[in-house]
C-alpha cells in the first residue's frame, strides 16, 4: 500500500512540476495575461484615436473653413493673389559660427 502511495505522490509532483513549467504552464499563462491587458489598453487607445479621426473627417467633408485650414497648415497652400513667406529660424550656434560675435562677448562688451 505504501508502493502505492509513493507512486502516486511522485506522479502528483511530476505533474505539478510539468504545470508549472512547460508550455502551457501557469508561467505562460501569465505572460498572455499580461500581454493581454496591453493589447487591450493599445486597441483602447486606438479607438479612441480612430474616434478622433472620423470626427475630423466628417468636419472636413462639411466644413469648407477646416478643409482651407488642414490644407493651408499642412500642405503649405495659399489662395490667388497670397504671397507665402518662410520665416527660418537660425539657431545661435549657426548664427555664432557665421557672424563669430558669442553672446557672452555682446554681454561683456556692454556698458
Amino acid at each position: 500500500m505504501k508502493k502505492i502511495y509513493i507512486a502516486l505522490v511522485i506522479l502528483i509532483l511530476i505533474l505539478q512540476a510539468r504545470l508549472l513549467s512547460s508550455d502551457g504552464g501557469l508561467g505562460e499563462l501569465f505572460a498572455l495575461q499580461n500581454q493581454l491587458k496591453t493589447l487591450e489598453s493599445s486597441l483602447e487607445a486606438q479607438s479612441l484615436l480612430n474616434a478622433k479621426l472620423a470626427q475630423q473627417v466628417k468636419a472636413l467633408q462639411n466644413d469648407h473653413a477646416s478643409l482651407e485650414t488642414i490644407a493651408r497648415q499642412t500642405l503649405g497652400m495659399v489662395k490667388k493673389e497670397e504671397v507665402f513667406i518662410k520665416v527660418i529660424e537660425l539657431k545661435p550656434s549657426l548664427l555664432e559660427a557665421q557672424s563669430g560675435i558669442k553672446k557672452k562677448d555682446v554681454v561683456e562688451d556692454a556698458p
